[in-house]
């Protein structure tokens, strides 16, 4: 399914069967978070991320509510290790040609 635009929310952290919820203005939101988040259980949070399905919310960023946003990390892990494979990768085929070429 498709991602649905980016919200919005605010509410209480809470364990649910399938992992972490958000309780918000009577609804019960499942979040798709990192283990950070875990951190901030039984606390009012706010939330910024992309609807996924019915109830699903696939987060962006959560953070103690009334707390100014953090700032984004820019650290990407994902392409780090990409680039990292592809350099391995270009690293072993140049050693290998220079090891037929010698």
């Amino acid at each position: 399914m498709p991602l649905g635009p980016e919200v919005y929310l605010t509410g209480r952290l809470a364990e649910g069967p399938f992992g972490l919820e958000l309780h918000s203005g009577g609804g019960v939101w499942e979040l798709d978070t990192g283990r950070g988040a875990r951190r901030l259980l039984g606390r009012e949070v706010e939330v910024r991320g992309r609807r996924a399905g019915f109830n699903e919310l696939i987060c962006v960023q959560v953070w103690p509510a009334g707390q100014p946003r953090p700032p984004r990390s820019k650290f990407n892990i994902e392409l780090l290790l990409a680039g990292s494979v592809v350099g391995y990768g270009l690293i072993a085929f140049f050693l290998g040609l220079v090891g037929r070429l010698g």
